[in-house]
């Protein structure tokens, strides 16, 4: 499947020398905050859904073409759960279901360096000690600062081996917070 949207936000990308960008998605009610990487091939986006423990790869090919294959595999239940999908074997639930949505909805320019700013609400839990324990975003460290072991820890216990490892490999941090009991 061919993200077209992909090319035009590449190229916003190619002009303003960037390699990375980074940018919010919503499906239903489920927001995903996205990074995508054009430095190596294949180029890849890392999605993570806020106010939900589900992360996931997929790889972006020549052509901006996509397999609608999400990595890791736990992920896809993960995604449906995130979705509030029950099986239905009449009519299965596909990733390309959800790229099909995706593709309609990729920015057409890199936006603002800044962070996105991510609903106070929207968290996912995982079990630490500390007390920011819910996934508020990626944090793209670029050459000013590394990904710290206890960060990576705690991205491994919420997404798992891969995702931990592409953060390592790539230098991002996932974001976490303090859940407002009152939302």
């Amino acid at each position: 499947m061919q993200l077209e949207g992909l090319r035009s936000l590449h190229a916003s990308m190619r002009a303003n020398n960037v390699t990375r960008t980074q940018f919010q998605y919503r499906h239903n009610n489920v927001v995903f905050d996205v990074l995508f990487f054009t430095d190596r091939t294949p180029y890849k986006l890392l999605f993570g859904a806020i106010g939900h423990k589900c992360s996931f790869i997929l790889d972006v090919r020549q052509g901006y073409d996509v397999a609608p294959v999400i990595k890791p595999e736990s992920a896809y239940s993960d995604l449906c759960k995130a979705l509030g999908l029950t099986f239905d074997p009449a009519n299965p639930f596909r990733p390309s279901k959800f790229l099909g949505h995706f593709a309609q909805h990729i920015p057409s320019s890199i936006e603002s360096t800044k962070e996105p700013s991510v609903p106070v609400n929207q968290h996912a839990e995982i079990i630490d000690e500390g007390d920011k324990v819910f996934f508020s975003h990626w944090r793209n460290n670029g050459s000013s600062s590394h990904v710290s072991e206890k960060n990576l820890d705690k991205t491994y216990r919420a997404f798992g081996k891969l995702i931990s490892d592409f953060c390592l490999d790539r230098n991002i941090s996932s974001c976490w917070t303090v859940h407002d009991k009152k939302n």
